[in-house]
């Protein structure tokens, strides 16, 4: 079976993509120090994801991170 990038949840990765990005900045702007500035990177990853993803406010409308990927036959 090959893999098919056009099958990729692009919406999904690139969220997920900037999200961890900016999770890190502010990690890593906090604390200098590299083991602390991860933890504290994957605790606001693990926040902000769950609370955008999972938490009814629906702020963000249809904005959402898929739950399950399908791939498209």
């Amino acid at each position: 079976m090959p893999f098919n990038v056009a099958n990729l949840p692009w919406q999904a990765i690139g969220l997920l993509t900037g999200l961890a990005f900016l999770a890190s900045l502010i990690g890593h702007s906090l604390t200098r120090n590299a083991f602390v500035g991860a933890i504290i990177t994957a605790i606001i990853f693990a926040a902000v994801y769950i609370g955008w993803d999972y938490y009814p406010h629906g702020l963000l409308g249809a904005l959402r991170f898929p739950n399950q990927y399908v791939p498209a036959h």
